[in-house]
Order: structure tokens, then C-alpha cells, then sequence
């Protein structure tokens, strides 16, 4: 038996390990948008790819590890500094945050650590388990542990969370299943001794292995299945769990989310329990919502922005004026009143962005900060020494407009062409119906401001209701809107601004999605009129901005329980200036607002669009993998009508001193496949008498002398490849079917 002095290197074996290695590890980043409120999960992903191609040509630890630290630190800065990457103001700032981190690390105050800091050990956690994939894949050649961990951790997440995992399970049973046949293949390799050659891997036995696998799998999904026999266990320990975290709520509806204001909405839906942490105070003389930013980018399960939209740019606090056309403004010919409010933020880890009413023209506050305007999303972020840091206390000056119906009523429905293309988007899969209901409900309306006060009034005339616990997560092949408005019709303000919003663009009139925080709840009056209220998490909140040519964006409020936005007059020559309601009023209808779970992140994107490129790489990987399949498959198939001549070729050229072992043990295999198998009671030399019987020749015979003489013989003089090479090009030529 040949015997094998050390580990055999299979280079397309060791890629197609990363390859398949990495895509098991990607099943653990796909949920993470679902369960987390992380916007910047492509560069996760990304870094992690990169990690492993690294990682497979097995560089110096000199070379490779200064590389990863350098895509680490790139990572960190693409996601939180918007400066320069050569700009050394953002790494200083760095190591000032990771020295912080490490001293809260020391004191175990995990709560004090930035998100700057928490996401640069969590790059720290994918390098090092980029290593550990390494090291399993090609030095321990075992993967089973971590392919059963991330079937337990895929079905806990479907189980527990609002990820649907039923294609995550398919695509870890192949993967994993795969992988260990190739590792179990390679273990045989090695531990009996045959020899496989180096840039040369068996995959005509990998292939049909995988196409099995992926047969049985998706039979097994498709396959019809009987009803649980046992009652289904998850309500009752989400009921628990959710009673036990949270201190309050039913948990009827699974207790998966608590509310507060947060960055990623792509996924919408879902139960909630109320936390009435304070987040800030604000001084004031008029009650109103506040906001913090806006959204346009409906994909039928939630709302993102467009990846291209322009950077932030930066702002002078003392006059906060852009020339983008998207932000909160009114036109000139709108009412408006100049008004102040005081903001103290007592959240615990303060919002690295202002929270602000109407139309901001000024912020005021004593700590120096520079701040950035999103002129899209009229996000207003507040930095220090090139790194997000919120202010504590800041006075916001604003105007604060009057809305005149006859001026909305008498506006043009000819939008500006940035107006239509941003505000009007819609997802091509939109069920039908939600536009049919929108153009029923519109009918013999023929004003814009009109339509927009019938869909708004829509929800409390048919029986809507708001409500925190039973409210249903759509699957991800089902619509957002389409499933709230006619099937479950309970929600809370997600689902009813996000389905105004939808229904008026179905109508062409063009709007978008707010997010911040209503007006809290009353705590005293100060003097002069001002009031101060005290804001908390169950007062996050969403609601809708409707485009009127020549008046601007106007506010909208949809959700059943909540008090009117916008301050309407019929006209401006009337006297009628106010529709402010009680402030015992106002206290009784903000007990039910909400809105996700989240936290803050950076708020700044890449300047490329990373999902686009990653749909892309997606696609290429389907049909380079989709011809590969075919390619192999078809080869398979046909193998006997060129294998022969692909050998001839293969060995034609080569003068080393393995080429004739090598080509005798190919001459073997080749034997093999055209149903010519050494049996192994056989000795080599009456396998040899059977094939020269089978051939009709005598050139098996010689050949096998000579092989037993190089293998066995006491000298270490190599057979003459040239004197043999046409003995074994005879016996090649003469293997028919």
C-alpha cells in the first residue's frame, strides 16, 4: 500500500472548504438584521469574505496580519467617521474610545461602552472566527460541532425571533452535509495512503454527493408533513421570558420587541411591551411631535433609504440652511411662527443627533460640536473630534407653520421630477387591491389635500384598531400594508402610517415616512406659556409627510388614539390660528404611542451602493455555480468519451521523476472506471494478466514489472519515462466502453 509521508495539499479541495466554510458561517450574519437593529450588515459580510480569502492562500502571519487589521480599521471607519481615511483625527479618536472601552471592560460596565466599541470587538469576534474556520477546515479536518451549532442557533432564531429560517435550514443541511463528505474524504485520503495530486481534486465523487444532499434536502421540505403532536411550547416561554426581562406585559404576542426610537426599519411588524425609560425633557410653547428623520424607500416589508443618496454635509448651528430640495421646508408662502425649545437629554448614553420640531433654523448649546445634515433624510448628527458624541442640553430654534386648507386644496398635482421619482416609488410586487381600496376610497375627490384627509380618516371609519400585543409579523413573500389592511387590521403606528403613506403614493400624490417622538407627557408649567414635558421611550412614534406643491411637506396622523399633527386654518384671511388641543388632553391620547425597538448607529452610509454589489456577486455566484453543476454533470456523463484523451494529453509533456507512478496509478483508476476493477485478493500482477486478457495486448504485464521495480526495488534509479510512455499511451488507447 503507498504510504504517505505527510499531508497531502488539495488546491481546489482547500477552496471549495473556505468556500463552503464561509457560507455556513454566513447563515450566523443573515439574521442579524432581523433580531438587531445593525444597518451594516453587507460589511460585515464583506469583511468576513475577505477574512477568508486572506485566510486561503495562507500568508506569512507578518503579511496577513497587518492586512486584517488595516480592513478592520477600514470597516470601523466606513461605518462611523465620515472624514478621510487618511485623516489621522478619526484614529485618535479611535484609540481614545478603545481605551475608554477597555477601562469599562476592566470596571464590567458593559452598558458604558460605545457602539463604536462594541462593533470593533465584534470585528475582532469574526477575525477570530475566521481563524478558528481555518484551523477546523485544514489542520483538525473536522467541522461537525460547528455545523450542529448553527443548526441549533438557525432554529432557535426562527423559533424565537421574527427571522424566518425555513430556507437558512435547507441551505446549512446541504452546506454542512457537504462538508463533512469532503472532509470525511479527505481524512480517508490521508489516513490510508492513497495519493490525490496536488491542483487535482476528485470532483466527480463531490458532485454527485452534493446534487444528493440537495435532492434529499429539498425533497424533505417539500414533502408533505403531519400536524405536532405535542402542544407548541414557544408561546408560553416567550410569555415567560418577555415577563421575567421586561417586568410588564402579556407577552401574548410573543414579547419580542420593546419600544424606542431606532435606525433599522427594514423589517416591520410584530408585538411590543411599553418602556417608560425617560429619554429627554424639553421646554415649550406649543405641543407638538418631534422629529428625527425621514424615510422614502418602501420595499414591502419595511422602509430604508436610497444607498446613493448624497453624504451629509456639514451645517453652521447658528443658521442651519441647505440647498437640498428634499429637506423640511415650507413655501414661502406658508404662515409660519419662530418659536424656541430647551432639550435635556436623560437617556443613558446620549443620541448622537438633535430632536427637533418644524422647520430647524438653529441650535444653540454649550459644548462645541460640528454638525451634519443628512439633506435627504433631514438627519442632524452632532460629532466631536471626527467621532458621533450627543449633546446633553441644546435650545432649537424653529418655525412652526400654519397650514392654510384652501392653499392645499388649490395646489398642483405637478410634481418637480425629483419629487416623483424619490416619493412616488413603490415595490413592483404591491398586491393590486391596495391601490384598487385607495382609488375606491378617493373616489369623486378631485383635490390632492382632500384624498389625503379621506385615506387618513379611512382607518377610523372601518374599524381598525390599535393595538401593541396581537399584532402579526408577514412572512417575507407577504406585504407589510396588503396584510394589515385586509387581514389582521390591528397594528400599531407602523402599520398605520406606513399604509397612509402607501395608499396615497398608489394615488399619485407622493409622500414619506417620519420617525421620532410625540410630545411626552405634562409635567408643569414654567410661566409665559412654557410647558415642560418629560419625553420617553413609549412616546417613539411614526407618522406621515404629504408633498403640496408650493406649500411643502405637511404632517399627517393615521394612527387611531392620536391627536391631530398639522395646525390648519381654513384660510389666512380668517382669525382662526390654533388647533391646539388641552394639555389634559394631550396627556390621555399619548398613553398609546410607539414604535420598534432600536438603537442609535452612525447614520451614514457608504459611498457605493453595498447591497447592489452584493446582489450582484450574488447572481455571478448562482450562475458560476449553476454552470459548474451543468458543466460537471454533463462531464460525468460523458466522461468515457474524453477521459482517455484528456490523460494522453495530461502526461504527455511531464519528464519528472514521479510522471510514471503517477501515470501508472491514473492507468488504474482509468481501468476502474470502464468496469475493469482489481480485486483485492488480487496481487498486481494477475490484475495485470486479467487487463492484458481484456485488451488484448501484453503491455499491462511489462508495465507492471516496471512499476514493482520502481516502488519496491532496492535501487533509487527512476524508470525511463520515455522508454515506457508508449507502452502506457497503447494501453490508454485500446480502454473502450
Amino acid at each position: 500500500m503507498p504510504r504517505v509521508d505527510d499531508r497531502q495539499k488539495f488546491t481546489m479541495g482547500s477552496f471549495l472548504l473556505y468556500m463552503l466554510g464561509f457560507l455556513l458561517f454566513w447563515e450566523w450574519l443573515r439574521p442579524l438584521s432581523t433580531f438587531t437593529n445593525t444597518n451594516y450588515l453587507s460589511i460585515f459580510v464583506l469583511f468576513s469574505a475577505f477574512l477568508f480569502t486572506i485566510s486561503y492562500f495562507e500568508l506569512s502571519i507578518w503579511v496577513s496580519f497587518p492586512i486584517k487589521l488595516l480592513a478592520l480599521a477600514y470597516a470601523l471607519h466606513t461605518i462611523y467617521f465620515p472624514v478621510s481615511f487618511f485623516d489621522v483625527q478619526w484614529v485618535s479618536y479611535l484609540v481614545n474610545d478603545l481605551m475608554n472601552a477597555s477601562q469599562h471592560a476592566f470596571a464590567r460596565d458593559w452598558d458604558s461602552m460605545s457602539n463604536l466599541s462594541r462593533t470593533f470587538l465584534f470585528l475582532v469576534l469574526l477575525w477570530l472566527i475566521s481563524y478558528l474556520m481555518h484551523y477546523w477546515l485544514i489542520q483538525a479536518r473536522r467541522i461537525f460541532l460547528f455545523f450542529i451549532i448553527t443548526v441549533l442557533y438557525v432554529t432557535v432564531v426562527d423559533t424565537f425571533t421574527a427571522y424566518d429560517a425555513s430556507g437558512a435550514i435547507v441551505r446549512t443541511v446541504i452546506i454542512g452535509f457537504v462538508l463533512l463528505g469532503i472532509l470525511r474524504f479527505i481524512r480517508i485520503i490521508e489516513q490510508k495512503g492513497f495519493r490525490v495530486y496536488q491542483n487535482q481534486f476528485p470532483l466527480m465523487w463531490v458532485i454527485p454527493l452534493a446534487l444528493l444532499i440537495s435532492f434529499s434536502s429539498v425533497l424533505g421540505y417539500l414533502a408533505p408533513k403531519a400536524a405536532p403532536q405535542w402542544p407548541d411550547p414557544v408561546p408560553f416561554i416567550t410569555a415567560v421570558g418577555s415577563q421575567a426581562g421586561e417586568g410588564e406585559g402579556t407577552g401574548r404576542g410573543g414579547g419580542i420587541q420593546k419600544i424606542g426610537y431606532g435606525t433599522n426599519d427594514s423589517r416591520l411588524g410584530g408585538p411590543f411591551v411599553f418602556d417608560d425609560t425617560p429619554v429627554f425633557r424639553t421646554q415649550i410653547s406649543e405641543v407638538h411631535y418631534w422629529r428625527v428623520e425621514s424615510k422614502e424607500v418602501y420595499t414591502g416589508l419595511g422602509w430604508d433609504t436610497k444607498p446613493a443618496d448624497p453624504a451629509s454635509e456639514q451645517v453652521n448651528p447658528q443658521n442651519i440652511t441647505t440647498d437640498s430640495p428634499h429637506t423640511l421646508t415650507y413655501g414661502e408662502d406658508v404662515q409660519t411662527e419662530d418659536l424656541t425649545a430647551k432639550v435635556e437629554v436623560v437617556k443613558n448614553g446620549l443620541y448622537p443627533f438633535i430632536i427637533y420640531p418644524g422647520q430647524l433654523t438653529a441650535v444653540d448649546s454649550e459644548e462645541n460640536r460640528d454638525y451634519q445634515m443628512n439633506s435627504v433624510t433631514g438627519k442632524l448628527m452632532t460629532f466631536e473630534e471626527a467621532g458621533e458624541s450627543g449633546l446633553e442640553t441644546y435650545t432649537v430654534n424653529y418655525k412652526y407653520p400654519e397650514f392654510s386648507e384652501a392653499m392645499l386644496r388649490n395646489s398642483s398635482t405637478q410634481y418637480p421630477g425629483f419629487i416623483q421619482e424619490r416619493y412616488l416609488q413603490l415595490p413592483e410586487d404591491l398586491p393590486e387591491r391596495v391601490r384598487t381600496l385607495s382609488q375606491d376610497i378617493t373616489a369623486g375627490i378631485n383635490d390632492p389635500y382632500g384624498k389625503a384627509k379621506a385615506i387618513e380618516q379611512y382607518f377610523a371609519d372601518n374599524g381598525y384598531g390599535y393595538n401593541t400585543q396581537d399584532v402579526a409579523v408577514p412572512d417575507r413573500n407577504e406585504d407589510y400594508v396588503d396584510q394589515f389592511l385586509f387581514e389582521s387590521k390591528l397594528g400599531y403606528c407602523d402599520n398605520f402610517s406606513t399604509s397612509m403613506a402607501v395608499m396615497l403614493r398608489t394615488i399619485g400624490i407622493p409622500t414619506r415616512w417620519v420617525k421620532g417622538f410625540t410630545a411626552g407627557e405634562y409635567e408643569e408649567t414654567i410661566g409665559d406659556g412654557v410647558r415642560e414635558y418629560e419625553v420617553t421611550n413609549s412616546n417613539a412614534h411614526s407618522w406621515v409627510e404629504v408633498y403640496f406643491e408650493g406649500v411643502g411637506w405637511v404632517p399627517f396622523e393615521p394612527t387611531r388614539g392620536f391627536r391631530d399633527l398639522g395646525n390648519f386654518v381654513d384660510d389666512y384671511q380668517e382669525d382662526d390660528t390654533n388647533l391646539d388641543v388641552p394639555v389634559e388632553q394631550d396627556e390621555q391620547n399619548q398613553q398609546n404611542q410607539n414604535l420598534e425597538n432600536g438603537s442609535e448607529s452612525s447614520g451614514f452610509e457608504l459611498p457605493f451602493n453595498l447591497d447592489k454589489v452584493l446582489n450582484w456577486l450574488k447572481w455571478i455566484a448562482i450562475s458560476l455555480i449553476s454552470l459548474l453543476v451543468l458543466g460537471a454533470g454533463f462531464g460525468y456523463l460523458t466522461r468515457k468519451k474524453w477521459l482517455n484523451k484528456f490523460f494522453l494529453w495530461r502526461f504527455r509533456k511531464r519528464k519528472d521523476e514521479q510522471v510514471f507512478q503517477d501515470a501508472y496509478h491514473r492507468l488504474l483508476w482509468l481501468l476502474e472506471q470502464y468496469d475493469v476493477k482489481k480485486r483485492p485478493q488480487q496481487t498486481l500482477r494477475e490484475y495485470a494478466i486479467e487487463v492484458d486478457r481484456y485488451l488484448d495486448t501484453g503491455d499491462m504485464k511489462i508495465l507492471t514489472r516496471k512499476y514493482e521495480k520502481a516502488r519496491y526495488g532496492q535501487n533509487d534509479q527512476p524508470v525511463d519515462w520515455t522508454d515506457t510512455k508508449e507502452l502506457w499511451e497503447n494501453l490508454i488507447k485500446r480502454i473502450r466502453p
